[in-house]
């Protein structure tokens, strides 16, 4: 099976995906070994090539990072976090006070959960706020597993207001 793990930057797809006892395709690191992508300071990915040049020839994988949604895949889980514990995750890390604010809208809209629903057949959605990582990794294990599909259930557009 392949999944993709997506969400918002901070919402723990790398931490997750490094507790999974699974194979996982960290697809920063495979945009830059292929040459997909402008290597400036931010990866900037035309998601038509994306989809075109991605290749693992490996089925039981997780392909992690914020664009593998866009990807040919058997299930997607989008991970989420509210805003005022994703703003804290965010400021630890080297980003401008633009790219923070532009993520945590991001995040408030559903903006990554909304197009892996229009781009992947099942879906499932995973709060991470305020959770533990392992706890986070059992819960997607079990949904996968039993083979269930959700989303939805979370409204952070509160946050905007």
């Amino acid at each position: 099976m392949k999944i993709a793990l997506t969400g918002t930057p901070g919402t723990g797809k790398t931490t997750v995906a490094s507790k999974m006892e699974r194979e996982v395709i960290d697809l920063k690191n495979y945009l830059r070994e292929n040459g997909i992508g402008d290597q400036g300071d931010e990866l900037e990915v035309d998601i038509e090539e994306l989809e075109q040049n991605f290749s693992t020839g490996k089925e039981n994988v997780v392909i992690e990072g914020h664009l593998s949604h866009h990807l040919d895949v058997d299930l997607c889980v989008v991970l989420r976090c509210h805003p005022d514990e994703l703003e804290n995750r965010l400021l630890t890390r080297d980003y401008s006070e633009k790219k923070v604010e532009h993520n945590l809208e991001a995040e408030a809209l559903d903006v990554i959960l909304q197009e892996a629903v229009r781009e992947c057949d099942r879906v499932i959605e995973i709060d991470t706020t305020g959770r533990d990582v392992e706890d986070v990794v059992r819960e997607v294990e079990e949904r996968i597993e039993k083979k269930e599909t959700g989303y939805g259930e979370l409204d952070f557009s509160g946050y905007l207001c």
